[in-house]
């Protein structure tokens, strides 16, 4: 991979940086709740938190869109995308599981512990993968990462509307209870559909580097998978 200057400031990279940005801004207002989930104050710290994850969500949507249709796909952006995907879903699977803990409902911090092992495994074995077989194999979306993605989207803006709504009292607060738990079965399938995709992404993944091994091309390759140049006589009769 190679990055230029003018890929740093391409629309897509300038919103994968804004998400970067919303990452500790949405951590230090659940820090701010999660400090007193009972004051007054709280619901004001979750709804900004709320809206601050949907506001990143969007980005990310945004800067998928331009990148693909209007040719801004980048080297740079290939990194850093994930990269901040990562941190997006990982810290608001992370604190939306604290959250809850605090407020007496452990069953969600199960599941979400679930999906960040996930996270974590899929950026270990994604990293050996790619190391072992010199950049020859990468990671590639596929229906099912896709269709976990969504369900864990789905979940977390659901967990975190119902968290907001827990935050009052009489009838808004049945209302959250009754978004909680619809939020609860749907991060329950896509923890199935994350362990799922986690096999099956490590299954494909060692296929590619049976492959990439057998080929003889690996040889040819340093460390960072570029071509290595040819010894002196090398190749010649």
């Amino acid at each position: 991979m190679k990055f230029s200057r003018k890929d740093v400031f391409t629309i897509p990279n300038i919103l994968t940086y804004v998400r970067l940005i919303c990452v500790p801004v949405f951590f230090a207002l659940m820090v701010m709740f999660c400090i007193n989930p009972a004051a007054a104050q709280a619901k004001i710290y979750v709804w900004a938190a709320f809206g601050v994850f949907v506001f990143a969500e969007v980005t990310d949507v945004i800067d998928g869109f331009v990148a693909r249709h209007f040719n801004m796909i980048t080297d740079l952006g290939k990194v850093i995308d994930p990269v901040a995907d990562k941190l997006c879903q990982g810290f608001g699977i992370l604190m939306l599981g604290v959250a809850y803990l605090l407020i007496g409902r452990w069953p969600i911090m199960l599941f979400a512990a679930i999906l960040i092992a996930k996270e974590v495994l899929m950026g270990v074995f994604s990293y050996y993968f790619m190391k072992a077989s010199k950049r020859q194999v990468e990671q590639i979306a596929n229906k099912w990462g896709k269709a976990g993605s969504a369900l864990n989207f789905a979940s977390l803006v659901l967990a975190y509307f119902a968290l907001g709504l827990l935050c009052y009292d009489g009838d808004v607060y049945k209302a959250g209870d009754i978004i909680y738990w619809i939020a609860f079965a749907v991060f329950v399938a896509g923890a199935l559909v994350a362990v799922y995709n986690l096999i099956q992404y490590n299954v494909g993944y060692y296929r590619d580097l049976c492959r990439v091994r057998e080929s003889g091309i690996l040889d040819k390759l340093d460390d960072k998978g570029n071509p290595m140049e040819e010894k002196d006589g090398e190749g010649k009769e």
